[in-house]
């Protein structure tokens, strides 16, 4: 007889499958059953009940991993979620700057609505940056570089608008972005958060990450309310209206400077 523990079947879905079914799951058990019936052959001793050790030896290291301090650990990353055909997923998207002319740079196989959506939340925040104490020469002087990893993934879609944002203020104004908050919205010229799609997997995939923080378009609430409690217990939801609400929320430490009162 062979024991696979609660804990044992959820590394498995969440370091070795990450599909909306279950035939992987059910294909990397066979692969462990497997291999403890030619121990049994063999007249080799094994452990009965599976453990993390047992995983590692019978399917491999894990192929699927979060490691969110290594991945926000720096002003100009911000953690999203995206919808795919297979569930939720977390995306983490980088910005960075080096002595240019205004030229915007995009990788990560970003298509043509993600391109619009980095353009604008670039554009937003440079209309802005007053506001955040960022002077205008730092953009006049410098290249920008969004890369959103894992680009053998195709991306689109206008839903990264707000984290695209967040991670490029948080590059101009040096502070870091909340490793526990993930974000999902389109973002507008002036500023709106408008709901997007796929709401449910993108929480799952934020809470299967260890995220219990976040951030949704108002509207997108009435979806929430109607997700089972129990998917949701333990989970903070802050519902913005504006991008500048999510700044205040997402980015450590951001404070818009005191204006000068007129004499």
């Amino acid at each position: 007889m062979i024991v696979f523990k609660d804990e044992i079947l959820k590394k498995l879905i969440m370091d070795y499958t990450r599909e909306a079914g279950v035939r992987s799951l059910e294909r990397e058990i066979r692969t462990v059953c497997r291999k403890i019936a030619r121990k049994i052959s063999e007249n080799i001793s094994y452990n009965k009940t599976i453990t993390e050790s047992d995983l590692v030896s019978y399917v491999g290291k894990p192929k699927f991993f979060y490691d969110l301090k290594e991945h926000v650990d720096q002003p100009g990353i911000a953690t999203g979620m995206a919808w795919t055909p297979v569930g939720g997923s977390i995306l983490f998207i980088e910005t960075t700057k080096m002595k240019g002319r205004e030229k915007l740079i995009l990788t990560g196989q970003l298509g043509e609505v993600m391109k619009e959506s980095a353009t604008i939340a670039l554009n937003y925040v440079r209309s802005h940056s007053t506001e955040y104490g960022i002077q205008q020469k730092s953009f006049q002087n410098s290249d920008i570089h969004i890369h959103i990893p894992e680009g053998a993934v195709p991306k689109d879609g206008p839903s990264a608008g707000v984290t695209l944002a967040v991670s490029i203020l948080s590059l101009f104004t040096n502070k870091k972005v909340r490793s526990d908050v993930a974000m999902t919205g389109e973002l507008t010229l002036r500023g709106k958060v408008l709901p997007v799609g796929g709401i449910k997997e993108k929480i799952l995939a934020a809470r299967q990450a260890g995220i219990f923080h976040v951030i949704l378009p108002a509207k997108n609430k009435k979806e929430v309310d109607e997700i089972d409690p129990y998917v949701i217990k333990g989970m903070k939801f802050d519902f913005v209206e504006t991008v500048d609400q999510v700044f205040k929320i997402a980015i450590r430490d951001l404070n818009k400077p005191k204006r000068k009162k007129k004499k």
